[in-house]
């Protein structure tokens, strides 16, 4: 099984061309993204592609995006997945674009009850695999580049097994009478809107709703000078002010001058958000 690193327009074009040639009906498709835990905001940062012989990594990093849109809403091609709805939701809140004909291997696993449900397990339970999971990689910076090639290949070991997981899963599904419920349920997790409009889950949180009206107004707009601040120097939110301190800001039981953001953030603007809070805080 041969892997390779595909990046820029003119490779990105080439390889689409090759799955053209080829007729290629089916893909294993993942991607890793990058969500407030290096930098400030959501961002694609590596697609994984398999194609039945043949595993690609994708950089994204440079590839215009009407060319990832014709790949992602390509509906030609069958796109083997695992629980893609916050892979879908990243893809349209970030560059609007929606993932067409897709199989998503998870609802499977929910209607056959397994265990354990992440990847890791179900591989493990369906195939006997072991994918290595080495603990750098589950809060590695996918937006570095150049991207490590041991991290390529991490990013690469689920995807390559999700042939062989779909035909396990649907032989499964088809001896317990659940296959027509499974198809049904597959087609749902395609068709529902990407959730992009949420409020931010602080803002859905019990430590929010116990909150005062007065506090809840406080928090919102302590919330919004953070995240002004942490787009400014690309920093996550949580690395200026943690979410934890934005409460007890919001209810008077912590003083602006008590904050200490990470020293990632510049000490002017570390002055200025202490200005700025002080300012809203009255």
């Amino acid at each position: 099984m041969s892997n390779r690193l595909i990046t820029g327009n003119k490779e990105f074009r080439s390889y689409l061309q090759s799955l053209t040639e080829r007729k290629v009906p089916m893909l294993g498709l993942d991607i890793e993204g990058e969500f407030n835990l290096h930098v400030y905001g959501e961002r694609l940062c590596l697609i994984q592609v398999y194609d039945g012989s043949e595993s690609s990594a994708i950089d994204p990093v440079g590839i215009d995006v009407p060319l990832l849109q014709e790949f992602f809403e390509d509906r030609s091609t069958l796109k083997i997945m695992y629980d893609s709805l916050s892979d879908q939701s990243l893809l349209f809140k970030t560059m609007q674009i929606r993932i067409h004909s897709i199989l998503d291997l998870k609802p499977a696993v929910d209607l056959l009850e397994y265990e354990k449900r992440d990847l890791g397990s179900v591989l493990g339970k369906s195939l006997g695999i072991t994918i290595e999971k080495k603990a750098r990689f589950q809060q590695y910076n996918w937006t570095t580049r150049p991207l490590a090639a041991d991290a390529v290949e991490y990013a690469l070991g689920d995807v390559e097994h999700l042939f062989r997981l779909k035909d396990h899963l649907l032989a499964e599904l088809a001896e317990k009478a659940l296959l027509d419920v499974y198809l049904h349920k597959n087609l749902m997790v395609q068709n529902k809107a990407p959730d992009v409009d949420r409020r931010p889950r602080l803002f859905r949180s019990g430590q929010f709703r116990g909150l005062s009206p007065k506090s809840k107004t406080l928090f919102e707009q302590l919330y919004e000078i953070r995240d002004t601040y942490a787009r400014e120097v690309d920093l996550p939110p949580d690395m200026l002010i943690p979410k934890q301190q934005l409460f007890q800001l919001a209810a008077g039981t912590l003083a602006p001058a008590e904050l200490r953001p990470n020293r990632r953030v510049p000490s002017a603007v570390r002055a200025r958000i202490i200005v700025d809070i002080e300012a809203c805080l009255g």
